[in-house]
Order: C-alpha cells, then structure tokens, then sequence
C-alpha cells in the first residue's frame, strides 16, 4: 500500500519507509485523497459521454480514460508543488476549476431525466423562435405589412362606397333622388373597382400567408432537425435552466454540487492543512545541505574556485615558489 501511495504521490518508496508513522500515515492519505476525484472522473465522464452525449462504449471509455490521466497528473502536480503564496493561489485555482467541471459532469449524470425533461423545452423554444425569426424575416423581404395596409385602406374605401351608393340610391345623399340613376351608377362601378381591388390584394396577401406559413414550417424542420438533444453545452444550458426555475431542484443541486466539490478539492485542503511530518522535515534538510553545499563550494577560496589550482603544471609551480620563498627566509 505505502508503495502504490509514494508511486502516486511521487515520493522516494526507501526514504519514507524508513520514516516515522506520521509520515507513512500522511502519504498513504494523500493518495486516497488524490484517487477520490480520479474515481469521480472516470465514472463521470464515462456516463457522460455514454448515457448522455451517446458516443458509443468504446469513445466512452477512452474519453473516461483521457480525463482520468489528465486529473491524475493535475492532482500530482498539487501534491508535489511546494512554494510560495503564488504557487499555493495557482494550486487553489487549479483545484476550483478541476472541482466546478467535475461537479458538472457528474450533475449531468445523476439528474439526467430532470434534464431530459427542461431539454424538450428548451427544444420547443428554439422551434419556436426559428419559426417566429423566419417569419419576421419572410414579412420584410415581401413587404407583408404594406400588403396589410393597402388591404386595410381598400376595405375602408370599399365600406365608403357601399354606403355611398346606397345612400345615392334611397336619396339620403348625393343627389337626393332616390332610385337607381345615372349617379349611383357611376358610384356603383366606382364601387366595383374598389371591389375588385381588395380581391386582388386579398388574393396576393393569400399567396404570400401560404408561402409565409411554408417557409415557417421548413424552418421549424430544420431547426427540430438541427436540435442536438444530446449536445454537452445545451445540457449544461438545460441544467442552469431547470436549477433556476425550480426551488427544491436548486437546493438538491447546490447540496449535490457541494459534496463534488468537497471530494474534488480534499487534495487541496490536505496539502494546505496537514502539518509537516518528519519525511518532509527531512527532506527541506537535504535540500538546505545541499544548497548549503554549493554555496561553499562557489564561495572564493574553495577547492573548486579556481580549478586550474588542481593541475599538475600549477602545483610544480606552486611548490617551487614556496622553496625559492624559504631560502630567502
């Protein structure tokens, strides 16, 4: 177990077997921590794309696959960071996104039907929205409100000429003659062209409602053709959607996401809480030796400051000089 738990923690197997019981205890923790969300990956992401994007079990299971190494080595690189605030701001970030999208993949998992349910609406919506921009659009290209207008106003006069001609005929006005005279003849073919005028914008503004309401029907097809129930982002759409809209469903969702997110970010807290053992005491030692050591090394007046003091030629040189100085002592 200590050794599967250094592999994945990336720690030195004969160093910390050798350590106190603390520091056993606190990498074998670390790696059950770092293996909750790798877990919680690669069933999520399964399921996602298997039951809910429908890519078939073998695109599934290599997708379950990526995802999982990916979140393995991301938590590997949190637990074997050691720095500086920034460092452990980046480790904080990195846990937070990691967390969000795995509470989202497994939300779309677990409240799958609930969804299924707010993906027909919002299905309908976009039907209907296409065919109400089709349609304002089919208005604009033919001129469909001055269809309207003129229809109106040719309705208006036509009214106007009805009572004009029968008011010309029991004389109540015109030419006060009651009967059917020269007069209410001129203003019944007057009628009559209004008449046949208003058939006409009827007839056209008949044409253009039977190709208006087929232009809306195809693209009502083809944006219910063009609907992908099982896109990853209209999901997510319809999961905000329903959390929305529906109190009991935010409060389930926010309790839910909040488990997910505490399993997703235990390696964080664990990295940032748990106390430093003896392993990790020893081995801020062995770095401080070993930087102490350079640093004498590099410092003037060490064997290896000047390496030309080692050769041979030098040391003759050297001894020589030191002879010739004794004489003289």
């Amino acid at each position: 177990m200590l050794k599967t738990a250094c592999f994945l923690t990336g720690d030195n197997y004969q160093l910390v077997s050798n350590d106190t019981p603390a520091s056993k205890k606190k990498i074998t923790a670390m790696a059950i921590a770092m293996m909750l969300p790798i877990t919680i990956w690669l069933f999520s992401s399964f399921l996602l794309a298997f039951e809910v994007i429908k890519t078939g079990f073998i695109s599934s299971l290599i997708t379950a696959l990526v995802c999982g190494l990916i979140v393995f080595f991301i938590e590997k690189l949190v637990i074997m960071a050691d720095g500086n605030r920034w460092l452990t701001l980046f480790r904080i970030s990195i846990g937070f996104i990691v967390a969000a999208l795995g509470s989202i993949a497994i939300d779309e998992v677990v409240f799958k039907n609930d969804i299924d349910i707010s993906v027909v609406s919002l299905k309908n919506e976009a039907i209907r929205k296409a065919k109400q921009d089709e349609e304002n659009q089919f208005k604009i290209n033919n001129n469909y409100q001055k269809v309207e207008l003129a229809i109106a106003n040719l309705t208006n006069k036509y009214s106007t000429a009805v009572n004009n001609t029968l008011a010309e005929a029991d004389g109540t006005t015109g030419s006060k003659k009651s009967g059917v005279g020269s007069i209410y003849r001129i203003k019944d073919k007057a009628k009559e062209v209004i008449r046949k005028d208003l058939e006409a914008a009827n007839q056209k503004l008949a044409l253009l409602d039977k190709e208006k309401n087929e232009a809306v029907k195809k693209a009502g097809l083809g944006m219910e053709k063009d609907f992908n129930e099982n896109a990853l982002l209209i999901r997510i759409k319809a999961l905000f959607a329903l959390v929305i809209c529906d109190r009991y469903m935010a409060i389930v969702y926010t309790l839910f996401t909040l488990l997910m997110f505490f399993f997703e970010f235990l390696v964080v807290i664990l990295k940032l809480t748990w106390k430093k053992t003896n392993y990790e005491r020893k081995l801020a030692m062995i770095e401080k030796i070993g930087e102490e050591r350079i640093l004498y090394l590099l410092r003037k007046g060490s064997p290896v400051y000047d390496p030309g003091l080692d050769l041979q030629q030098m040391v003759t040189v050297k001894s020589g000089l030191i002879k010739k100085a004794a004489v003289f002592d």
